[in-house]
């Protein structure tokens, strides 16, 4: 009976990232994931940065076929909108503090 709660959990908690609509003339929702977001996050550091990533470079690097560049160009531009750059006291070397907010899909 243990063992049937747990895979009931991970079932639950495994969120997917394309959700059906329910309208058949429109293709399905993509939603991005705690784990999907982190591989584009991955991608654009990887990439010198979210100012420099672009939606093309972004797809190759994640390889997902769920992911349309249409999906990469929106999340970009807010992920590039919600980058709030606030200079600290140090500004003589080119130090930044960075903050941004993104919602996000699944459990924390």
């Amino acid at each position: 009976m243990e063992g049937s709660s747990k895979e009931q959990k991970s079932e639950e908690t495994s969120e997917k990232a394309v959700v059906p609509s329910h309208d058949l003339n429109r293709k399905p929702r993509f939603r991005w994931t705690v784990e999907v977001h982190d591989h584009f996050v991955e991608a654009v550091n990887e990439l010198g940065g979210p100012f420099e990533a672009t939606p093309k470079n972004i797809m190759k690097l994640m390889d997902d076929e769920d992911i349309t560049s249409d999906h990469i160009k929106s999340h970009l531009q807010k992920y590039r909108q919600s980058k709030d750059i606030i200079s600290t006291p140090n500004t003589s070397k080119g130090k930044f503090l960075i903050t941004y907010s993104i919602t996000i899909y699944g459990q924390y």
